[in-house]
């Protein structure tokens, strides 16, 4: 058994999208989805609550997918 590990990120942080308007995840699948909630200026909190996934900030920010900044 595999256990995960808890991503910790700041949530004041703000999202930049790198190409505004580029999916680059595979449709159909709930990561597509799931990138279709970043809206560049909103901040880690506002992509958590609209149903979005720590773990996916991490790996889109090491993929340079998005950046994030203080605000």
């Amino acid at each position: 058994m595999t256990s995960k590990k808890r991503v910790h990120i700041d949530k004041t942080l703000v999202i930049t999208l790198t190409q505004e308007g580029h999916n680059p995840k595979r449709k159909p699948s709930k990561s597509f989805d799931r990138f279709d909630l970043y809206k560049t200026g909103m901040t880690v909190a506002e992509y958590i609550a609209a149903g979005g996934v720590a773990g996916d900030i991490m790996h889109d920010v090491n993929k340079g997918h998005i950046t994030l900044s203080a605000a």
